[in-house]
This record gives structure tokens, C-alpha cells and sequence, in this order.
């Protein structure tokens, strides 16, 4: 009997481990403005290109604590780039201040609308992933990207179900922006955010990629 039952915890446990993939997350923009004329966001271009990575993974995730239709699934804070133009690829500041934890948010009909946001809490976007990049009003630069779709695009709050892509089809509201305290000192216009699902890390689209979306 122990035995069967060594055997049954190890297929569950082998079942859960086949069941976990490595998500890959892109986002895909275009430089609008850019008011910054220091440090290396000041060779940022209107009409850069904007190509933002990360990976995480599916099995790891957490419920909005205020009981909101959103699931957050902690990002490899290590995986993160963002790159515009010729500046980047520009990594998050690590440890986040406080230690906090950047989350990639998925909003399910809530409550009558869907879409996904990055943010350092569940609920919210108000607290923003820092930047490696010294702000001239924050001590550093912060990153927004929230992203708005009607209430029939995503049919759970799993983000395997979410596996696609996403422009703007569906598509309702968008903030995407690079930030300095309350002000946005660049501008950016959303084009697309795909969601890759893999057993292990997929390579990103490099900026040659991305760049022939706009030609």
C-alpha cells in the first residue's frame, strides 16, 4: 500500500511539473514623444520602436487580495528588457524598492471588462516597476503598461488560456508610457503584447522584428 501510494504522489507531482510552462511576455510599441534630455532615454526618438520582454511562470500566481477579477503572476524580475530604439536593453532595478514584487496582471470580466497590466501590487497600476534608469524627479524612471479589451476576450484568469496575441482588436483603453514620478516624460502608443506559452524560455522578437511592424 505504500508502495501504491509513493507511486500515486510521484505521478501527481510529475503531472503538475509537465503542466507548468515558461511564458514569455512581449510587449510591442512606438515611441509618441519624449521630454527627457538627459541620461540615455534622452536618445530616444519619436517613432522608436519599443520591444519590453519577460518571462514567468504559469503554476505561479497569486488572487487579488480586494477580491477583484484579477490573477498576478510574479515575473522573473531578472528576465525583464526593455529596449527603444538604439537605447536598452534597460533591466528593472533589482531588488525592487522595499522588496516588492512585479507582477504581470490578468483581469478577467471585471467587472465588466478584460485585459492585463504590469504593476508592483495585485489590484492596481499605481505602483510601478522601477527602471534601472535614475529619474530626474523619482529617484528612478518607471514603466506602465495597462492595456484594456472588451469582457469576452479572455475566458479565465489563467494565463495559458491567454496565450495569443493582441492588438487592437477588442481593445478599449490603453496607458503605456515610461514615467517619472506623476509626470510621463515619453510617450508610448500600444501596438501589440503577445503571450508565448513553452515548456522553456522562447527566444524574444529582436528589434529588426519589431521595426518591420511599422514599415
Amino acid at each position: 500500500m505504500k508502495s501504491l501510494l509513493v507511486m500515486i504522489t510521484a505521478l501527481t507531482l510529475l503531472a503538475s511539473v509537465a503542466y507548468a510552462e515558461t511564458i514569455t511576455v512581449e510587449f510591442i510599441g512606438m515611441v509618441e514623444y519624449n521630454q527627457v534630455n538627459q541620461g540615455i532615454f534622452a536618445d530616444v526618438n519619436s517613432g522608436d520602436a519599443v520591444l519590453a520582454t519577460f518571462t514567468l511562470d504559469s503554476e505561479i500566481w497569486e488572487a487579488s487580495p480586494g477580491g477583484y477579477g484579477v490573477r498576478g503572476y510574479p515575473i522573473d524580475q531578472s528576465s525583464f528588457e526593455l529596449t527603444i530604439g538604439s537605447v536598452g536593453p534597460v533591466p528593472l532595478v533589482s531588488p525592487q524598492p522595499n522588496g516588492e514584487i512585479t507582477y504581470f496582471n490578468i483581469r478577467n470580466a471585471d467587472p465588466v471588462a478584460d485585459g492585463f497590466f504590469i504593476s508592483n501590487q495585485l489590484d492596481w497600476d499605481n505602483l510601478l516597476p522601477k527602471l534601472d534608469v535614475e529619474g530626474g524627479i523619482d529617484p528612478y524612471f518607471s514603466f506602465i503598461w495597462s492595456v484594456g479589451y472588451t469582457e469576452d476576450t479572455f475566458s479565465s484568469l489563467d494565463i495559458v488560456d491567454a496565450i495569443g496575441s493582441y492588438d487592437y482588436t477588442g481593445l478599449t483603453s490603453f496607458y503605456t508610457a515610461v514615467k517619472d514620478s506623476w509626470a510621463d516624460p515619453i510617450g508610448l502608443e500600444f501596438v501589440q503584447t503577445n503571450i508565448i506559452g513553452g515548456p522553456v524560455a522562447i527566444e524574444s522578437m529582436s528589434m529588426g522584428s519589431v521595426k518591420a511592424l511599422f514599415r
